[in-house]
């Protein structure tokens, strides 16, 4: 008896644990898309809607300033990664520096910030700035309100000296 008790909590606890990594974006499953939980932290995945067979969220789901084209709207898949909304947006204004995605952007803290590894370096989107920004350990261009920025060292967002720029560099 004790080892049957044993097993329908550790299902349980296995279930909750499914629900609440696809709620947080850990993790896609496509048959859970119909289960909702409120998320702990009052953010939707990225790709999630609260209402079921809704389209994909548009750029305008999380504004960007001065896109330089328009920005891949397909889902990200891990047997197809892409550069998808900000990313893509930089990626279009920066060109080959970024080099391709190896992984799907994926949430990295409760704030929100996202992170996705490329060939050449990491790809990044700061919430609470609302900037997307691309590094290569030294080197960092951004997505800023000005348009495309680049700057070196250590700063996640763009310093007050970051140097415009247009070229795919």
């Amino acid at each position: 008896m004790p080892r049957a008790v044993n097993l329908i909590w550790l299902a349980a606890i296995l279930s909750v644990l499914v629900l609440l990594g696809q709620t947080l974006g850990i993790y896609d499953m496509r048959m859970l898309h119909d289960f909702r939980v409120p998320s702990p932290f009052g953010q939707t995945p990225q790709g999630m809607d609260a209402t079921p067979n809704a389209p994909p969220p548009s750029v305008a789901a999380r504004p960007l300033a001065a896109s330089p084209a328009p920005v891949a709207t397909d889902p990200c898949t891990a047997a197809a990664p892409r550069f998808v909304q900000g990313t893509a947006a930089l990626k279009a204004g920066v060109g080959g520096i970024m080099g391709e995605p190896v992984e799907c952007e994926r949430v990295v803290d409760e704030a929100g910030d996202t992170e996705q590894r490329t060939t050449t370096g990491l790809a990044y989107y700061r919430a609470r700035s609302n900037i997307a920004a691309f590094t290569n350990g030294w080197d960092h261009w951004a997505l800023a309100p000005a348009g495309i920025v680049h700057w070196t060292g250590n700063d996640l967002e763009p310093p007050p000296g970051a140097e415009p720029t247009q070229s795919n560099e």
